[in-house]
């Protein structure tokens, strides 16, 4: 998958879900009293990002950067 074609998803809020090394990861959109949020991380484990540029530099599979992940994936 392109980093253009992720982003793609995160702009329509479309959820994503896929596994990587037998471990479920989703990714989820809401709303809270900060704002809308995208949520990520594995199954019952998500990380709250508030922007596409904080996604970016915090999201993480195992010990990869999920931007470096996603040019693998």
């Amino acid at each position: 998958m392109k980093l253009e074609d992720f982003r793609f998803l995160i702009d329509c809020k479309k959820n994503f879900e896929f596994e990587y090394h037998g471990i479920k990861y989703n990714l989820t959109h809401g709303k809270d009293e900060k704002g809308e949020y995208i949520a990520f991380g594995q199954v019952y484990e998500q990380n709250r990002f508030y922007s596409w540029g904080e996604f970016m530099n915090e999201a993480r599979v195992e010990n990869s950067f999920f931007r470096e992940f996603i040019q693998d994936f």
